[in-house]
C-alpha cells in the first residue's frame, strides 16, 4: 500500500485499479437508428426563394448531446445560413439552366461518431439570368411616358419620341447609355436602303465598345417594326440587346414579335428628321473589317441628348415628321 506524507503524517492512498490501470466511466454507445438524421427539404425552388433544410433526430436524443454541420456537395455554390444548426437555409441562385443542388448534414454524437443524411433541391432556370435588371427604373428619376431625345448626327438631327409605356426597360436602357455619353462619336455602322440604319455600338475605327449587361426582350409589347420606328438590335440570343439600335426604313414585318418567341423590341419612333434618316440610308457603303454595309464615309452619331419638355423643335431640320403615336 502506498502512503502519502502530509505534514509529517503518513496517510494511506488507495487507488482503484483494474489490471494495474486507472478506470474511467463506461461510455454509452449511441443508437444509430436514433442518431441518424432525417433531412427535410423542398424538391424544387426558384431564383430568390429561401430554401429551408431541416435535420430531425429521434425525440429522446438530447439536443445538447450532438452537433450539426451542413455542407454543399454539388452544384452552383450557395451560402448556407445557420450551417451549424439543425435548421439551415440558403437562397436559390439565378441559373442559366435547371440544376440540382445537393447537400449533406453531419451529426456528431458525444462519442465522436458521425451520422449523416443528404438532400437534393432542383433550382429552376431563371429566364432573367444575366440580364440587367437595374433598367427597371430610370436612374434620373424621369417618369415621362413619352420622353424625347435628339440624335445629333454628322448629317443632321433626328428627334425620337420614346415609348416608356410599352417598352420601359428598353427606354430606360437607351436613356442611360445616352446620359452616360456612351453614344458620343459612335457611328452608324450598318446602312441598308429599304431595310434599316443601325448604330450605337462601334467607334470610327470599327472597334466595338464595352456595354452593360443585356436586357430583357420586350418585343411582345404590341409595337411594330414600321417605317420610322426605332428598335433594339441584338444577337441571335433572344434576350441579348445592349446598346445598339436601328431605325426602320420600311415596314419590316419580319422583325416583329411572333408567338414562336422571335422579334425585335420597338421602343419609339422618329417624330422629326425622317428625311435625315432617308439621307443616311442612301450613303455609299462597303465591306470593311469583316462587316458589310459600312458607310464609306463615316456617318457619326455625335451625341444623344434628352429634349426638355416644351423644347422639342429642331432648328437643323424640320422635315419628315411622324408625330402620331398610333
Amino acid at each position: 500500500m502506498m502512503r502519502l506524507i502530509l505534514l509529517g503524517v503518513a496517510v494511506p492512498l488507495v487507488l482503484l485499479v483494474s489490471g494495474g490501470c486507472l478506470t474511467e466511466p463506461p461510455v454509452e454507445t449511441p443508437d444509430p437508428e436514433k442518431m441518424t438524421p432525417r433531412v427535410a427539404a423542398p424538391a424544387t425552388a426558384k431564383n430568390g426563394e429561401t430554401v429551408n433544410l431541416t435535420a430531425t433526430l429521434a425525440d429522446d436524443v438530447a439536443p445538447d448531446s450532438v452537433t450539426y454541420r451542413w455542407f454543399q456537395t454539388y452544384g452552383r455554390s450557395v451560402e448556407i445560413l445557420n450551417a451549424d444548426t439543425a435548421d439551415a437555409s440558403f437562397v436559390a441562385p439565378s441559373l442559366p439552366a435547371e440544376q440540382t443542388l445537393r447537400f449533406r448534414v453531419d451529426v456528431t454524437a458525444s462519442d465522436g461518431s458521425i451520422y449523416s443524411d443528404t438532400a437534393a433541391v432542383t433550382v429552376a432556370f431563371d429566364p432573367s439570368h444575366g440580364l440587367d435588371k437595374s433598367v427597371e427604373e430610370d436612374e434620373s428619376g424621369d417618369d415621362d411616358p413619352h420622353p424625347r431625345v435628339r440624335l445629333v448626327t454628322s448629317m443632321g438631327t433626328i428627334t425620337v419620341e420614346l415609348d416608356r409605356e410599352n417598352a420601359p426597360l428598353s427606354v430606360n436602357n437607351f436613356l442611360r447609355y445616352a446620359d452616360d455619353g456612351f453614344y458620343d462619336d459612335t457611328i452608324f455602322h450598318r446602312v441598308i436602303p429599304d431595310f434599316v440604319i443601325q448604330g450605337g455600338g462601334y467607334d470610327s475605327n470599327l472597334e466595338q465598345k464595352d456595354t452593360r449587361p443585356p436586357i430583357k426582350n420586350e418585343a411582345d409589347n404590341g409595337l411594330k417594326n414600321d417605317r420610322g420606328t426605332i428598335a433594339m438590335a441584338r444577337t441571335n440570343v433572344y434576350d441579348s440587346a445592349t446598346s445598339q439600335f436601328y431605325i426602320n426604313m420600311v415596314d419590316n414585318d419580319s422583325l416583329n414579335y411572333t408567338t414562336s418567341g422571335t422579334g425585335y423590341t420597338v421602343f419609339g419612333r422618329v417624330v422629326n428628321g425622317l428625311d435625315v434618316v432617308d439621307e443616311i440610308a442612301e450613303v455609299e457603303t462597303e465591306a470593311r473589317s469583316g462587316m458589310s454595309d459600312v458607310p464609306v464615309d463615316d456617318v457619326i452619331l455625335r451625341r444623344v441628348e434628352r429634349v426638355s419638355s416644351g423644347n422639342d423643335n429642331d432648328n437643323d431640320n424640320d422635315g419628315g415628321a411622324i408625330s402620331d403615336r398610333s
